[in-house]
């Protein structure tokens, strides 16, 4: 017998608790979370910044999916990480929503001396 996949709800109660677990995070700067369809819902940055965003995401999603399907045509795209000097970006998609995170990238390291 199979075991058919169901595609979790994501109901606004959903997206409003995923939003306050982020914001509580150390680090967090910016949340966006968009629908299947790429448009902002809920989010922490202005809404032009959101709109950006949310575009320039639906172009690296494209281009990230093209290269996964050369590497291994099976392959869908769960998480990106992607970090610069001083930011980190995290991004979730699923079938139903998008979920961007924007950190502070800053290491602490512990200095040992010895």
């Amino acid at each position: 017998m199979q075991v058919a996949e169901v595609d979790p709800i994501r109901t606004k109660r959903y997206v409003e608790e995923t939003f306050r677990l982020l914001q509580a995070k150390p680090g967090v700067e910016d949340i966006l979370i968009m629908n299947h369809s790429g448009v902002p819902v809920k989010t922490s940055m202005d809404r032009q910044e959101s709109l950006q965003y949310a575009c320039l995401y639906d172009n690296l999603k494209e281009k990230c999916q093209a290269f996964l399907t050369k590497m291994e045509p099976a392959q869908t795209l769960t998480f990106l990480r992607v970090r610069t000097k001083y930011h980190e970006v995290l991004i979730t998609p699923d079938a139903k929503i998008t979920v961007l995170v924007v950190q502070n990238a800053k290491d602490s390291f512990i200095n040992i001396k010895g």
